[in-house]
């Protein structure tokens, strides 16, 4: 196992981490403002 092949796998798991949070905090979002709007 290489340093590269290692930094390539921990990269690969960072972008999916990200891209995850990103979805998630856009369904927050998206959730909020339904309520706002229903709930108001």
């Amino acid at each position: 196992m290489t340093m590269d092949e290692d930094t390539k796998r921990h990269a690969q798991i960072y972008d999916g981490f990200v891209q995850f949070f990103k979805y998630g905090t856009i369904a927050v979002v998206i959730s909020l403002v339904l309520m706002a709007i229903f709930l108001v």
